[in-house]
């Protein structure tokens, strides 16, 4: 049977030869080809799922940090007590809170490039504490809409939207607005407030587009609630809302799967945010991932169309020579079924796809090399955030509190003493208006280093940075030293840092060193007095080095505002005594720093002096032109000062200016007063002239006048007076043919022998000689 069915191969004819070698060429290609496809789906359906999945935490991680720069910077808003009884102290009038709420919520915003606007808006009072437009009513406010339709919103932690909001000069534009509630835990149905912050779109929105992704794809983030956050630039969603996507919030922190969305077969992946709630979601077509294969597919079919001719040509000129080859063909087929390799791929195939997946591994690694240098910051971040929860917070150590502090590499003795090294940049606040935010962070990057290899080699302790211009260093020291030996090792530490900072930086430097605390419990403790002895500076002065022992603590009586100083001082100002006012404002100086503990009694004092001072240039003169001194004098830039001595150093200038307007003032009116005078000297000649005379008729004193027209004129006013009557006497005596007992009276004379005794005097010639001369004058 066998030998029959090879004897009827070898002399078949052409159609049966055609048959069986077409269907055997088709069997293998439909094997191998099938085979790769579906291999290679899959490898690229995983590949596309660690891709996508790479540019979520990509992104996450990146936003991540723009959002903890702002709760960092907007914490202290959201955690003041102050700003929840803000409305308080407005209907009280407490200018002092008020504008010290003002210029903490400016503050946020000048020393973080991410915040566009930042407000409170209180809905009970329909009042907004705004960093563009200062306190102002909601029905005056720019955005009054959105924030009154706040208590129509309802929200667990935060709300989150994208908008479009109009500002000057930037024009319109996208901006990512987070509310949250103060306080942040309330049981009625309102909080008190809403404290709205306004980041600028353009810096997530960077973030998105810089990540490079395929054409077809869309990327976009949602909050807890599925409301579009940002998405990638040119993306194309369609009429599809978040939900079409995925339902929210979703059942796993991250996850991938394929969905049908709008008829097209799409490959969904997602991540989620712990800490903020937000979900990245990245999709893309499987027509796009799988776009390389339809190419292969297209390829395998030309190659059996191929297949398909060469078997027609080969069997129309070789169909007889051909029958011996595929006689022993089939029989190996037959023989060695159970163990046939054809289905193997060849080597050089399998060479091909190792370097295919080489180059993918590389090119993902290569993605995520940013992603790991993100990281590392992030870790930076979170552990200085877990540092600071130790020096701001009382809370028992508990052994997860030592595993974290284990998983960090800090090696710190728990019932050792703690000194806490509080340093302040005193120019702070000039640096960060004329740098960058790289700049700043470049200087306390810097900054950090030195001070860990200068403080902290061989000795146990940290370094964390708890605000803006601040860095913390805690000392740790052993449990067996006794206090004042931690305390004087602490103090030659805090001296000798000191003086390598001024000597490394053109900056200067104002330290706050803390007593020693026994036990990790206390560090809080420590932190707390190191930042009362660095507010004392304000007082003390900057670049010194204050221990938290030589500051004066509770329990002295409040001082008392120096009053009879400051009525000096308004006096002299009301007299133009420039040397008199600086001295009495030295006095006033002097008395605070010698009496007063706090700086809040010294920005009250020196605010109660700085608008009782323009109140005295008030009343000395109503129609004093106060518009470009008022322009120059605000008391915003008085409570800016952070010392006493700019303090001092700004009413000082204040008054300066004052003086010299004043003065200014004083010598555009007396030059009219002379210049009245003198007219009125001219048309009443023949009236009484006395200076009491005059200064009745201008309501000033006979002496005063005598010494402002002295001053003015460089003459006295008696000389001015018997000028002006000779000068009118020689005009009666050459024009006209009057009497000289008429001129006498003309010019102010009672008779006319004085009148000739006075001309006599003035011109060396009697009135009848004077007369005579110029008459044989004109005649000659």
């Amino acid at each position: 049977m066998k030998a029959r069915g090879i004897k009827r191969l070898s002399s078949s004819s052409f159609t049966e030869y055609f048959f069986y070698l077409t269907g055997l060429s088709i069997l293998i290609t439909a094997l191998l080809g099938g085979s790769l496809y579906f291999y290679s789906a899959s490898m690229l359906r995983k590949e596309a799922i660690a891709n996508n999945n790479n540019s979520l935490r990509l992104l996450r991680n990146a936003q991540e940090l723009v959002l903890a720069e702002v709760d960092k910077s907007m914490g202290n808003i959201f955690l003041d007590s102050f700003y929840a009884s803000y409305m308080d102290y407005y209907y009280r009038q407490d200018m002092v809170t008020l504008q010290k709420l003002q210029l903490k919520l400016d503050t946020v915003l000048s020393t973080n490039n991410y915040i566009e606007s930042a407000y409170v808006y209180y809905h009970k009072d329909r009042f907004v504490l705004s960093s563009g437009q200062g306190p102002v009513r909601l029905e005056d406010f720019n955005d009054r809409l959105f924030a009154d339709g706040l208590t129509h919103t309802s929200f667990n932690k935060n709300y989150v939207r994208t908008r479009r909001i109009s500002s000057f000069p930037a024009g319109e534009q996208t901006i990512i607005t987070i509310v949250k509630a103060i306080p942040i835990f309330y049981t009625s149905k309102l909080p008190d407030a809403y404290v709205v912050v306004n980041i600028k779109g353009e810096y997530l929105q960077e973030m998105m587009d810089s990540i490079k992704t395929n054409q077809n794809a869309a990327v976009l983030v949602t909050d807890e609630a599925g409301n579009i956050i940002t998405q990638k630039a040119g993306s194309n969603l369609g009429g599809l809302t978040v939900s079409g996507y995925m339902s929210l919030p979703p059942a796993k922190p991250e996850d991938a799967y394929v969905r049908k969305l709008e008829g097209t077969e799409t490959l969904v992946s997602y991540i989620t945010s712990d800490i903020y709630g937000w979900t990245y979601i990245y999709t893309i077509p499987m027509s796009a991932v799988t776009k390389s294969i339809r190419v292969w597919v297209k390829s395998a079919l030309l190659i059996v169309l191929s297949v398909i001719g060469l078997s027609l040509l080969f069997s129309l000129l070789f169909s007889k020579w051909m029958a011996a080859p595929l006689k022993r063909l089939l029989f190996m087929l037959k023989s060695h079924a159970p163990d046939t390799e054809q289905d193997k791929e060849p080597p050089e195939h399998k060479e091909k796809e190792v370097a295919q997946i080489e180059r993918r591994v590389t090119t993902i690694l290569d993605r995520n090399r940013k992603l790991g240098q993100m990281l590392e910051e992030y870790e930076v971040y979170s552990k200085n955030k877990f540092l600071l929860s130790l020096l701001t917070f009382d809370e028992e150590v508990k052994p997860k509190t030592l595993e974290t502090l284990n998983y960090y590499k800090l090696d710190l003795d728990r019932n050792g003493y703690y000194v806490t090294l509080l340093f302040y940049m005193d120019s702070y606040g000039w640096f960060a208006s004329e740098h960058t935010e790289q700049s700043r962070n470049t200087l306390f990057l810097q900054l950090t280093d030195d001070l860990r290899t200068a403080a902290l080699t061989g000795q146990k302790g940290f370094i964390a940075e708890p605000e803006a211009g601040h860095l913390a260093l805690v000392l740790n020291y052993s449990e067996f030293l006794e206090p004042d030996e931690a305390a004087m090792l602490s103090f030659s530490m805090a001296k000798r840092l000191h003086a390598m900072l001024s000597e490394q930086y053109a900056y200067s430097f104002t330290l706050g060193v803390s007593s020693p605390k026994r036990g990790i419990i206390r560090l809080a403790d420590s932190y707390r007095e190191a930042e009362e002895a660095l507010r004392s500076r304000m007082i003390l002065g900057d670049n010194t080095v204050i221990p938290y022992g030589s500051i004066e603590k509770d329990g002295r009586a409040p001082i008392s505002y120096p009053i009879s100083i400051e009525r000096h001082l308004l006096g002299s100002l009301k007299l133009g005594d420039s040397q008199a006012v600086f001295h009495y404002l030295a006095e006033f100086e002097a008395y605070i720093q010698q009496n007063a503990t706090y700086m809040e009694t010294v920005r009250s004092f020196f605010l109660q002096l700085f608008f009782t001072s323009l109140k005295c240039v008030y009343e000395m003169n109503s129609d004093f032109e106060l518009g470009a001194l008022v322009r120059n004098i605000r008391h915003t830039e008085l409570m800016g000062e952070e010392t006493m001595r700019g303090m001092a150093a700004y009413m000082s200038r204040v008054y300066s200016m004052i003086l010299q307007h004043l003065e200014s003032k004083r010598s555009q009116k007396n030059r009219e007063l002379v210049a009245a005078v003198k007219q009125f000297v001219q048309d009443h000649l023949e009236d009484d002239l006395t200076v009491e005379r005059l200064g009745e008729q201008f309501y000033i004193s006979a002496s005063y006048l005598r010494r402002i027209y002295k001053e003015e004129s460089g003459e006295t006013l008696k000389e001015y007076i018997l000028a002006q009557r000779m000068e009118r006497a020689r005009q009666l005596l050459e024009q006209t043919e009057d009497k000289i007992v008429d001129i006498a009276e003309k010019v102010g004379y009672m008779s006319p022998q004085s009148f000739s005794k006075a001309f006599k005097l003035e011109t060396g010639k009697t009135p009848v000689e004077f007369r005579e001369e110029r008459r044989r004058f004109f005649s000659s």
